[in-house]
């Protein structure tokens, strides 16, 4: 495949005016000029270069010493789509060993990241959902709520340093996307990103660390044969009643729900929901004759968190934070090298998809905003009340987990009245004051 920026071989009309790759195998015409049935044609001049402007007259940028406005106030900087023909012949000579041949196999017009605007109830035709923060009336992204969606945050002084990123072009939504990964940034002030990618790149890894379980929709019907999709709504809305209120990890905008949700996390709904379905009508007779068992529910939670812990996203995060909170089934042993041990895997999966973070400023929807919020939260809670149960020292301090309480805010989209969210809050003051003693221990 020739090199894309050769002068001898430069793009054709349609790629040029696409601003795509001009992928020629050996002769014209190109590949996008087959797949559109279009001559590939070489007779338009190519444009005049334009050179980008210097760091000093460069807009979106200020100095910190010219800022008077509110620390808590986003910086807006204008986003450019990236155009390879900006890049000037002085500036391209400047590194002489940097080639630019990954420029061909950028693929921005392909339907590989289709899958990062769709929800459960939503196709991709929905690119966006609506997002009101403050004085912003834009569509952003969704971040959290598919099982392609595996956001993976960027830390600083990592091989993909956030302040090294944020100098890529990126386009309207701050995403920069190549091959099967994509670069997403939610906020540039401090820059936050995560790298986002497609599932199937993990399976090598998964398959040298022996874990090589089942497809999702084998997962599911394996979890159907013990539960059926209607005995689950039922044992879910028992959850809703008895266990959601102390712990509400979950937003009313993408609710648990047999067909959609992922497997394991069904899972472990199902079997912190069955000790109340005496509580249901048709569950106290249905369990009295034909119980589910609970290690068939195990094996799939525990084969399927080893799988997904290659590449976790938020309801791994949520099925790990529920196998915690889950009763053991004798009273009289504590099992709690399981829970710390669970409680370790927890923190780390969860900085991994970036909860450590408040993600009270960024580009993405408010609901997903107050979800991350009170799972972050919660994490932190769970973390301080099992170190002061048993005697343990914490995963999690104030440095290195910036949601250490909620706020009102909080609230929307959690599913609870005024009276269970007042619980809720309460709960909040009190983990302040447990952590504020275990630090001083």
């Amino acid at each position: 495949m020739r090199k894309y920026m050769s002068k001898r071989q430069r793009p054709c009309d349609f790629c040029r005016s696409r601003k795509t790759a001009c992928r020629i195998e050996s002769s014209p015409p190109c590949r996008l000029c087959q797949q559109h049935g279009r001559e590939c044609t070489f007779v338009e001049a190519a444009r005049p270069r334009k050179r980008q402007q210097t760091a000093e007259t460069s807009p979106g940028y200020c100095d910190a010493n010219d800022w008077n406005g509110s620390p808590n106030e986003v910086i807006e900087e204008p986003v450019t789509p990236f155009n390879h023909e900006n890049i000037s012949p002085a500036e391209s000579s400047t590194f002489p060993d940097i080639g630019m041949d990954f420029l061909q196999d950028l693929d921005i017009d392909g339907p590989e990241y289709q899958f990062m605007s769709q929800t459960p109830d939503n196709n991709a035709t929905s690119a966006a959902a609506e997002s009101t923060d403050g004085s912003y009336n834009k569509t952003h992204p969704l971040l959290d709520g598919h099982e392609n969606l595996h956001p993976e945050t960027l830390g600083l002084g990592g091989d993909m340093d956030p302040y090294l990123l944020q100098r890529y072009q990126s386009d309207e939504h701050g995403t920069f996307k190549f091959k099967q990964l994509a670069i997403r940034s939610v906020t540039s002030n401090p820059p936050v990103q995560f790298l986002i990618s497609q599932p199937s790149l993990f399976a090598q890894s998964r398959k040298e660390a022996g874990h090589t379980g089942a497809s999702i929709s084998l997962q599911r019907a394996e979890l159907e044969k013990a539960i059926s999709p209607n005995m689950g709504k039922r044992l879910i809305r028992l959850y809703n009643r008895f266990i959601a209120p102390h712990y509400p990890i979950f937003s009313t905008e993408s609710p648990p729900d047999p067909a959609t949700s992922a497997p394991c996390l069904l899972a472990v709904i199902y079997s912190i929901a069955l000790p109340f379905a005496m509580y249901d009508d048709q569950l106290c007779i249905d369990m009295a004759y034909d119980s589910p068992d609970a290690e068939d529910l195990a094996h799939l939670i525990n084969s399927a968190i080893a799988f997904d812990i290659h590449s976790p996203n938020i309801a791994t995060v949520q099925t790990l934070f529920l196998l915690i909170v889950r009763p053991s089934s004798n009273p009289l042993v504590s099992d709690a090298s399981y829970r710390w041990t669970t409680m370790g895997t927890l923190v780390s999966a969860a900085t991994n998809i970036g909860l450590h973070l408040d993600p009270a400023l960024w580009n993405i929807p408010s609901t997903q905003i107050a979800a991350r919020r009170r799972l972050s939260f919660f994490i932190f809670a769970m973390d301080k009340w099992l170190a002061a149960a048993l005697g343990r020292p914490p995963h999690i301090n104030r440095e290195n987990w910036l949601v250490d309480e909620l706020r009102t805010q909080d609230e929307l989209s959690s599913g609870l009245d005024p009276s269970q969210w007042a619980d809720v809050m309460d709960f909040s003051s009190l983990t302040t004051s447990l952590a504020s003693t275990l630090s001083r221990l």
